[in-house]
């Protein structure tokens, strides 16, 4: 199989997954509880705050035909291009928004620095760094294909049902537009990547078997046992 349309029919698996979890259906359908909704925030900001420094790191690894991509997208992320628009200060005024106090925007930050601690304190599961490297811009890419595609959603029923303005909404429509572009040019990106290091079909479908696992939207957005539990009901 083509390595784009077998990395892209992965990710088309993840989405359709989340998509018809109980757990998305609650955020679109306004039938969460304040905590529900406040979690599911406080997981999103958490999970891409950080999105500079990830990024930072597929910069380094990244072969020629794809760093300028890379770094495009990195100085997006910090504001740094023509437009101006820092992202993880957009998820802090989401935070603001829904009223969490200083405590609770401490701690996601916290959390946010958490993973990245323990990314690299944790034994890899690789032999070697371009392994890693590859298994991060999968996931990386898979969730700007599926911001892509239902941020716009997200955002709107965040909008709908926590009455939030199109201003604090701005880090949903952002992603809803930008993204188009970015899932496409990830996709080329990891195929560029794959070529570049010599990866063949066996050793790049058990990495995305290792990446994909579980689902990874659900498992940032919701935390473990809100994975277990929809794992449980959708199998």
């Amino acid at each position: 199989m083509d390595t784009r349309v077998l990395v892209e029919s992965r990710y088309a698996e993840q989405l359709k997954f989340f998509e018809s979890s109980e757990l998305f259906h609650l955020v679109e359908s306004g039938l969460g509880d304040n905590k529900f909704y406040d979690d599911f925030i406080a997981n999103l900001c958490q999970s891409h705050l950080k999105s500079p420094q990830i990024l930072a790191f597929l910069y380094a690894v990244a072969p020629p035909s794809v760093v300028r991509f890379i770094q495009y997208n990195m100085l997006e992320e910090l504001g740094l291009d023509a437009e101006g628009i820092c992202h993880p200060d957009l998820l802090r005024n989401l935070a603001i928004a829904v009223g969490f106090d200083r405590d609770r925007i401490e701690q996601i930050e916290a959390g946010s620095q958490s993973e990245l601690h323990r990314m690299c304190s944790e034994p890899l599961l690789y032999g070697t760094l371009k392994e890693l490297g590859l298994s991060v811009l999968l996931e990386v890419s898979s969730f700007e294909w599926m911001l892509s595609r239902l941020a716009g959603r997200i955002g709107q029923a965040l909008q709908q049902h926590l009455k939030l303005s199109s201003e604090n909404l701005k880090w949903f429509s952002h992603h809803s537009e930008v993204d188009i572009r970015h899932a496409e040019e990830g996709l080329d990106s990891v195929v560029n990547y794959v070529n570049h290091y010599g990866f063949n079909s066996d050793d790049l479908e058990t990495i995305l078997d290792i990446t994909f696992r579980e689902n990874v939207f659900i498992k940032r957005y919701f935390g473990e046992i809100a994975l277990a539990k929809e794992t449980n009901i959708l199998t």
